[in-house]
């Protein structure tokens, strides 16, 4: 995951934004299915099942997911 063409290490304050902009339902079946995880492996699932979501991650927050 990059962030601004780098690396990208979440941290707390990022990932509690980014957690903001999740569909709920979503974000909890998520939750059930893999916790405990990574922030990464998290997000990584979330996309697949909400594909629109790794455009907002970019718009908003400059992130891009590994291809």
């Amino acid at each position: 995951m990059l962030r601004y063409g780098e690396k990208l290490d979440l941290d707390k304050n990022l990932w509690d934004a980014i957690v903001t902009y999740m569909n709920d339902d979503i974000r909890e079946d998520v939750h059930f299915d893999l916790a405990p995880c990574s922030e990464e492996e998290f997000l990584d699932e979330y996309v697949k099942r909400d594909p629109e979501f790794e455009k907002l991650l970019h718009e908003e927050f400059g992130i891009e997911m590994d291809v």
